[in-house]
């Protein structure tokens, strides 16, 4: 498994759900296997990378 490095940023909640918003509206749109290319996510890490950013907005009480 390869190390990813980390960065930290600071955002708005709505910030935040346009991110979570625009992954889902990838996935929902873009055909699966044009998704690497198109973002260089595929749908799974898609879904994950969504997963914990809606986690984050549960954490400081704030919905999608």
């Amino acid at each position: 498994m390869n190390e990813q490095s980390t960065v930290q940023v600071n955002i708005s909640v709505d910030e935040l759900r346009y991110i979570i918003r625009c992954g889902a509206a990838l996935a929902q749109n873009v055909p699966v296997p044009s998704l690497p290319t198109y973002c260089g996510f595929d749908k799974d890490q898609i879904v994950r990378f969504s997963a914990k950013m809606r986690d984050e907005l549960e954490r400081i009480g704030e919905d999608l």
